[in-house]
Order: structure tokens, then C-alpha cells, then sequence
């Protein structure tokens, strides 16, 4: 595939970032979150928000690095990682990403109608990938990586066992509605 995960590099980081995946995993049969995990979510939210625009780039660098067949879905495969930053391109569709996540953040009520909302939002976006020439279902599992990487260096300490497990629930449960959008029919 071209990604890290598929290199022996790619077994080290995924080892190292088992704890994210087995918090998402346990969570599988639980997708509506809890009362503690929504309180959770809409406190930390506070610190991606501090700069979207650089959090949404980072994120997108940290999938390259990922993932390098990724940059031919941006046309940059042949641009140099420290030039990237530079791209508009990039940069605009990192900050749309993170955006999309604060528009899932804003629908974390206790409101059906709310989950429907991003239910459908989430399937949206997965079925609009599907018109990217060489987008594949399973980089969605490298941007959960990435999110939850960065959502790590943003928060520093204050990203405690608890907080991991909250955003890795959200992150598994958005990436799974993206792919479920992507395998759709329509």
C-alpha cells in the first residue's frame, strides 16, 4: 500500500500507538458516548481550537509521513515534506478537517436528532471521498493515527488515559461512519 503501517517501521508505530487503537476497539459495541466522554470532548475541544489552521496542517504532515501515498490524492508526491507546509492546499483542507471534527464536538448532546445529524454528516463525507481518485477506505485509519498524535502533542499532560480513550472513541466512531459513507452504494 505504501504506508508506513505496512513497513517494519510501520509495526513499530502501530505497537507504540496500540493503546489508542485497543481504547477504540473496546469500544466498538458502545458507540454512544457517555455522559463523562461528552464533558470530556467539549473541555479539551478548547485546546485544538487554539489555532485550527496549524493543528489541521500538522495533522496532514503527520499523514504524509504516514502514509506517503496520500500526497497523490493533493498532487504533491513529488513536494518535499518541509515545503508542504507552504501549500495553500494543504493547508486549507487540514483546516476544513479539523473543522469537521468541531462540527461533530457541537453535535455531542443528548439530542437524537443531533446524532442523526452527524451520523449523516459523517456518511457524507465518507461517500464524497469515494470521488478522489485513489483514495482507499483504509486511510482513514492512518488520519485516526494522525488526529490522535496531535491531539497528544496539543495537549501535553492534560491528555491523560481518560481523555485518550474519549477522543480515540469519537475518532473510531467518525472514522467508522466515514468508511461506512465510502462503502456505500450511492
Amino acid at each position: 500500500m505504501g504506508c508506513v503501517h505496512s513497513s517494519r517501521r510501520g509495526e513499530v508505530y502501530k505497537e507504540d500507538n496500540k493503546k489508542y487503537l485497543n481504547a477504540a476497539l473496546s469500544q466498538l459495541n458502545h458507540n454512544d458516548l457517555t455522559c463523562k466522554e461528552k464533558r470530556i470532548v467539549k473541555e479539551t475541544w478548547t485546546y485544538m481550537t487554539k489555532d485550527l489552521a496549524e493543528n489541521g496542517l500538522q495533522v496532514f504532515l503527520r499523514i504524509f509521513e504516514l502514509c506517503p501515498d496520500v500526497k497523490k490524492l493533493f498532487h504533491v508526491e513529488d513536494v518535499r515534506h518541509s515545503e508542504l507546509s507552504k501549500n495553500q492546499q494543504i493547508r486549507a483542507h487540514g483546516q476544513r478537517f479539523i473543522l469537521a471534527i468541531g462540527a461533530a464536538v457541537h453535535c455531542l448532546n443528548d439530542e437524537e436528532t443531533d446524532k442523526d445529524e452527524l451520523n449523516k454528516i459523517l456518511l457524507v463525507l465518507g461517500q464524497q471521498h469515494k470521488h478522489f481518485s485513489g483514495f482507499l477506505p483504509e486511510y482513514f485509519e492512518v488520519f485516526y493515527e494522525a488526529l490522535m498524535w496531535r491531539w497528544e502533542i496539543c495537549m501535553g499532560e492534560k491528555f491523560t488515559k481518560d481523555v485518550s480513550n474519549t477522543w480515540s472513541h469519537v475518532f473510531f466512531y467518525m472514522m467508522e461512519k466515514l468508511k461506512e459513507g465510502h462503502n456505500s452504494p450511492n
